[in-house]
């Protein structure tokens, strides 16, 4: 069980760490994953240490058995090994009693935390949604120099028609046109049948 749920958190993690194009709070959300897998390898270090401990006394009580069939002559050794091996047992049932409570701790505190790390992103996207939303497009300023030759010709502008296109097809250049006729951006600014100045150098 320890193991799905190590995939599963590794799959979790996997998932966080590829947003990670987030600014500053994106760097906080890593922080928080990284201390959530350090505190589960934390607890599986307990759990298998438990586990070891369990299987020391599985073994010691084989042992013990093994004496309870060598001294089974002697009915008072027989006795007092068959209380210690009861005790024994008794304990075995208290220690896996508490292994199992531990696992079902380590769980329920686990999945606590991955249910608030989950709260927390998803916080995260609705603000930062937000704040993408709110972010005002401010078309970017454009100076136009009157570096162009005055002279020149008007033209009509014609279906299919680019800057490059005219500025070939007349000897000029798509700058000079842009400052001539302050166009912007070409694509909203060069309409069809309007009437614009190509400056040609003499």
């Amino acid at each position: 069980m320890m193991k799905q749920f190590r995939v599963a958190l590794a799959i979790l993690i996997g998932a966080l760490l590829v947003n990670t194009t987030f600014s500053a709070q994106s760097d906080n959300l890593r922080v928080s994953v990284a201390n959530l897998s350090q505190d589960v390898n934390l607890l599986a270090q307990q759990l298998k240490t438990i586990r070891l401990e369990m299987e020391d006394m599985r073994r010691e009580n084989a042992k013990l058995r093994a004496q309870v069939a060598a001294a089974s002559s002697n009915r008072d050794t027989q006795a007092q090994i068959s209380s210690m091996s009861s005790a024994i047992d008794s304990l075995r049932r208290e220690y896996r009693q508490a292994d199992e409570t531990q696992k079902k701790q380590i769980i329920s505190e686990v999945t606590r935390q991955i249910n608030a790390l989950g709260k927390e992103v998803d916080s995260n996207f609705k603000n930062m949604a937000e704040v993408v939303g709110s972010t005002p497009n401010v078309a970017p300023q454009v100076h136009f120099s009157e570096d162009y030759p005055q002279t020149g010709k008007p033209y009509v502008v014609r279906s299919g028609d680019t800057l490059s296109g005219i500025a070939r097809k007349h000897g000029s250049t798509v700058k000079h046109i842009q400052n001539a006729n302050k166009i912007t951006n070409p694509a909203k600014d060069l309409r069809v049948g309007e009437t614009i100045f190509i400056p040609i150098s003499q």
